[in-house]
């Protein structure tokens, strides 16, 4: 359980780390407390220098961040490295049956920090509090307010499988059997969270799928129910005659002559 842990921290980790250089490279580093969020205009008024940082080239909409991104081909490397390192811990690996571990986890978050020495040398110019910084200095404090930050201790987790707390003492075999080959999803809880909600009956794919069909079906039987043509009443095969008509003369029509 310890290893899952330390698996999932730093997984996140990895994520936080990867958005704060994917905001890095568009709109710079992040304000000083006291300007963040101010306009030019309020920052006069509050004789507060809202770009004591530099004359903003890419201005952040919520005047959060100075506006100042790195040069463009530092900047393209921190987005390219960014992207390579969400894709390399994305949860769509699952769907690809492809493992993660902490030795591909920890060679992300050396590649990013890589990128970052590229663009801000020995940090010149990134200030301590930037996140990506922060980050890189293990110096973050997770709040737990949002899925990138919600941090797990071993002793306050629990793994479960089946509605069933798996207890530390115990192993596998006491919950599953002794054969080797059966495969188990277990989920890894804070354990002040209780047990998880159980997984739907149908993956996401079938569920869309039964979706589009019953909309279809629906569709269709609003268009029987709105179809008062009658012109059906003319064709051939509505003729009550039609078969009366087949058997006398091959449903030709009989010509005949006097003598």
């Amino acid at each position: 359980k310890k290893q899952l842990v330390e698996l999932h921290n730093k997984r996140i980790k990895c994520l936080r780390l990867a958005d704060a250089l994917r905001e890095l490279a568009k709109h710079g580093p992040l304000r000083p407390e006291e300007t963040r969020g101010l306009s030019e205009e309020v920052g006069k008024m509050s004789h507060l220098d809202v770009n004591a940082y530099g004359t903003p080239t890419a201005p952040d909409e919520h005047a959060y961040r100075t506006g100042c991104p790195p040069p463009a081909h530092a900047a393209a490397v921190l987005t390219r490295t960014a992207d390579e390192a969400s894709a390399a811990v994305s949860h769509t690996l699952v769907a690809h049956r492809k493992a993660l571990d902490l030795a591909t986890i920890q060679e992300q978050l050396d590649c990013m920090q890589g990128a970052v020495m590229i663009a801000y040398p020995a940090f010149h110019r990134l200030p301590s509090f930037d996140p990506a910084r922060i980050e890189l200095e293990n110096a973050e404090a997770p709040d737990g307010q949002s899925e990138n930050q919600d941090v797990l201790e071993p002793a306050q987790s629990s793994l479960w499988w089946a509605g069933k707390e798996l207890e530390s003492g115990k192993t596998l075999s006491d919950y599953i059997g002794k054969n080797e080959k059966t495969k188990i999803i277990v989920k890894l809880m804070a354990s002040s969270q209780g047990a998880p909600v159980r997984e739907p009956r149908v993956d996401e794919e079938t569920h869309k799928a039964m979706l589009a069909y019953y909309y279809k079906k629906q569709e269709e039987q609003k268009a029987l129910n709105n179809d008062d043509d009658d012109s059906y009443l003319t064709s051939e095969w509505a003729n009550p005659k039609a078969l009366k008509g087949s058997l006398v003369g091959g449903g030709r029509g009989i010509s005949w002559r006097p003598h």
